[in-house]
């Protein structure tokens, strides 16, 4: 049986596929967040890393913005969240979050303030694909088919963590997506439900 896809990314007519490894990686799923965050404020409750994206799977991070990692942050104790932060090289500035307000029980009750922490590598080689194909393959009717950013990342619900994401909206199929402009070293991240 092959491998969970926890993060599905797409750059340069090319799906990269990462899955957990076996032993500890440049890449990971989940784990504490370890960029210093500024800028907009919000809260009470903290922001997820939900993965972190090495040149060294990605070798157009490095090429193109000089970023070692990059992280994709999302807030799941945000409803609806949606938000726009900078990676630079102290750590991450958050340019926009919709609510700025945290709720207590969001995504359900007794959510953890950090996602399981999981060794990323890359699955395969990357692919040669359209972003058509890419989107097509989850079979999510709100995804657009658009490539509106240089990389873009795709978190559906994953199984294999110990852990749900969105509690009932598992089965909903929850995805988060995550554009990123590699030139401006800027990431839109918001979720799309079935």
């Amino acid at each position: 049986m092959p491998a969970e896809q926890l993060v599905p990314a797409f750059q340069d007519d090319k799906k990269f596929c990462f899955e957990r490894a076996p032993v500890r990686s440049e890449s990971m799923f989940g784990g504490p967040m370890i960029p210093q965050i500024e800028g907009v404020e919000y809260g009470p409750k903290p922001l997820h890393m939900i993965a972190e994206l090495s040149w060294r799977h990605m070798p157009a991070l490095s090429e193109v913005s000089h970023i070692n990692k990059l992280p994709l942050i999302y807030g799941m104790h945000y409803s609806g969240c949606t938000l726009r932060y900078r990676v630079g090289g102290a750590g991450i500035e958050l340019l926009e979050i919709d609510p700025r307000e945290s709720l207590e029980d969001w995504p359900y009750a007794n959510f953890p303030p950090l996602l399981p922490y999981v060794p990323l590598r890359l699955s395969d080689v990357p692919t040669r694909a359209s972003y058509a194909q890419f989107v097509d393959a989850f079979g999510h009717s709100n995804l657009d088919n658009t490539q509106r950013a240089d990389l873009v990342a795709i978190v559906p619900p994953p199984a294999s963590i110990g852990l749900s994401l969105w509690g009932r909206g598992d089965g909903e199929d929850v995805m988060i997506v995550f554009e990123c402009d590699l030139k401006k070293k800027e990431v839109l991240a918001y979720n799309v439900t079935t």
